[in-house]
């Protein structure tokens, strides 16, 4: 099955729906820091449904709570693990081989 091109679309619709007022603020706040917009983040986003064949993220209580259930740890035992991620992610940021994007430009070749 061929992939969803997202930022090429052959036809477009017109998708309405509603949400809390203050959750489309907050949401509209990040979006904007990221260099995208509501309509570009829920096409991004359908795209990734359609190409995962599924949520494109975990729903959850937390992630707490997703990380302990997941892999069966205790409290303890995923907040050893947060701290041992947060350090490597750290490491792998400061070497270069982890590339954090912060925008939609950073997402370019």
């Amino acid at each position: 099955m061929a992939q969803l091109n997202t930022f090429e679309p052959v036809a477009t619709i017109q998708l309405r729906t509603r949400i809390d007022s203050e959750l489309k603020r907050k949401g509209d706040a990040v979006l904007k820091k990221l260099g995208l917009d509501a309509s570009t983040f829920v096409s991004l986003s359908l795209a990734q449904l359609v190409n995962r064949r599924g949520l494109p993220f975990a729903v959850t209580e937390s992630d707490a709570d997703y990380f302990s259930k997941e892999y069966e740890l205790s409290s303890a035992q995923a907040a050893r693990v947060g701290r041992k991620l947060r350090v490597e992610t750290t490491r792998a940021r400061r070497s270069g081989k982890l590339k954090e994007v912060t925008s939609a430009a950073d997402l370019s070749p």
